[in-house]
């Protein structure tokens, strides 16, 4: 923070004239978001997560937030998500479908579905989330020749460098 000539401070990442720098705004939004959604199932599940050694890539609790708050939108009784690594996205996900709603999740490394069937069964979901294990277009193609009924959501991760 630096201050201007009126002795208001403004942040290195202002846009001109504007006093409030929207990136904090944004940080200090998130925290909020977070600490208002957060669960002990959601909590449990980035602390196993974190004990078996899962890379730390899961979305944070305030876009987990947003895919459940899109889910309930669209009215989703089926998801797919393609990439669960420890299931934290998968939670979020599966909190917005009805008690008869239905998640597909693929992951590829069985010690990540493993991890990730713990954190399912601990916050009471796991009769909703449906978890297969190996290549995503291998489990796509085989879903397909099943003829499954259609998802309403879809939701893929990104692989990401770790």
């Amino acid at each position: 923070m630096r201050p201007g000539r009126d002795g208001t401070e403004y942040c290195r990442h202002r846009q001109p004239r504007q006093p409030v720098c929207r990136r904090r705004v944004w940080q200090r939004s998130r925290r909020c978001v977070a600490i208002l959604t957060s669960t002990p199932a959601l909590e449990a599940a980035l602390q196993a997560s974190e004990a078996a050694g899962l890379p730390s890539i899961q979305v944070p609790p305030s876009q987990g937030k947003l895919l459940q708050l899109l889910a309930l939108a669209q009215g989703a009784r089926r998801i797919l998500e393609v990439g669960t690594l420890g299931g934290f996205s998968t939670l979020w996900l599966a909190r917005a479908l009805p008690a008869d709603g239905h998640l597909v999740t693929l992951e590829l490394e069985p010690g990540h579905a493993e991890v990730a069937r713990g954190n399912f069964v601990r916050a009471g979901l796991a009769d909703r989330i449906e978890l297969h294990v190996g290549p995503a277009l291998d489990t796509l193609a085989h879903l397909r020749a099943e003829r499954v009924a259609p998802f309403r959501l879809r939701f893929y991760r990104r692989r990401q460098a770790q």
